[in-house]
């Protein structure tokens, strides 16, 4: 019993020294301050920053918060999400809202017992499931402040829509491009980007690589193509994303194959067409380079790919939202791609190149976005 009774004292010895706010050290030289633990949550986040997936997804800033989009997919067996939508007031933490579109709903009358289909918002156009989705804020467009472009590689073509809240949902538009349009046999992964508050451009990926158009939008209509298409990248580099960091540096980013894998690289430019180049001053387009490289495979997480944007922080830190997929999971009992939204911090030197390569990593990333 004695024993027990010295534990308990010890212990209350070592509470109390725990609570006093300052005491003295053994030798009296000097005075040490508790200032109580650092949590993780303090510091870091959790990466992924979203899961089961946001595969072909999106992110972008809103008015008050950020919004995220992800292609058509069952998080649940059986369960369609048609491009269910995200919200997030810092990009680390996000929560589930609505869907950016609607499918068809059956409603019985209860008076005459006939069924009624009450039609969705869902695309009526497309023939296959929306797989890749790209939006941003137009804030200068009165009334149709938000909107989406996405794609369905079954009719080789892009659609727009357009919402009054950036969580949708969102009105369609129809089918804007097509490949027939281009004049080309493959056109995939829209990405739209608004440049200084009123400039707006699409950007897209065919056989023959990656082009910027700028666009014309106006409210309740289609986007029309503007100009002439600049090439701003060879073949190999895909998934295009615009990130303009002043008036003089544009970075685009993309997802390059190598072997067996995907990595996202960059190039940056001084015009927001190009060219972009390489740390060696090698264009793009030229074909003697896929850029720098950026994010490649992690141990549990591999494929990195998609990069949706780069978010400026007030750390001094730049974020990169994107895609990676689970090594050892890589469908949702569904039978979906599971592809978690990553989220992860980067430094540039001053001369605006990233100071690191970096990885999809599961755990406490560090430091949080601010």
């Amino acid at each position: 019993m004695n024993k027990y009774i010295k534990y308990l004292t010890s212990a209350i010895c070592l509470a109390s020294l725990l609570i006093q706010p300052s005491c003295s050290d053994s030798d009296g030289e000097g005075e040490f301050e508790w200032t109580g633990s650092q949590n993780p949550e303090n510091t870091s986040y959790r990466n992924p920053v979203w899961e089961p997936s946001l595969a072909g997804g999106t992110v972008f800033k809103s008015a008050s918060s950020f919004n995220a989009i992800s292609q058509e997919t069952q998080w649940a067996t059986g369960l369609d999400y048609a491009c269910p939508s995200l919200q997030s007031s810092d990009l680390m933490n996000w929560s589930t809202n609505q869907q950016a579109f609607s499918y068809p709903v059956e409603n019985v009358n209860a008076e005459t017992g006939e069924t009624v289909i009450e039609p969705g918002s869902r695309p009526e156009w497309i023939t296959g499931e929306i797989n890749q989705v790209s939006a941003d804020f137009a804030r200068t467009l009165a009334g149709a402040n938000y909107w989406m472009l996405y794609s369905c590689d079954a009719d080789n073509a892009f659609g727009a829509a357009t919402a009054p809240s950036g969580l949708g949902p969102y009105t369609d538009l129809g089918c804007f491009l097509s490949a027939d349009d281009l004049g080309v046999s493959s056109l995939r992964y829209p990405h739209f980007s608004v440049i200084a508050s009123t400039n707006y451009y699409l950007g897209y990926t065919t056989e023959n690589g990656s082009y910027l158009q700028a666009l014309t939008l106006r409210k309740g209509n289609k986007p029309t193509l503007k100009g002439s298409p600049d090439q701003v990248s060879g073949a190999g580099f895909s998934n295009i994303c615009i990130f303009r960091l002043d008036k003089d540096n544009f970075y685009l980013f993309g997802t390059v194959t190598n072997g067996n894998s995907t990595e996202i690289r960059y190039g940056k430019a001084s015009k927001v067409t190009g060219p972009y180049l390489d740390k060696n001053g090698n264009e793009l387009t030229s074909g003697a380079s896929n850029g720098e490289l950026l994010v490649k495979d992690g141990l549990e997480y591999v494929n990195p790919e998609n990069p949706m944007r780069l978010f400026e922080s007030e750390n001094g830190y730049y974020y990169l939202a994107y895609n990676a997929t689970d090594a050892s999971r890589k469908l949702m009992p569904s039978g979906y791609e599971r592809k978690p939204l990553f989220l992860d911090p980067l430094q540039m030197d001053e001369d605006g190149w990233f100071t690191t390569v970096t990885f999809p990593s599961v755990g406490w990333t560090t430091p949080r976005y601010q």
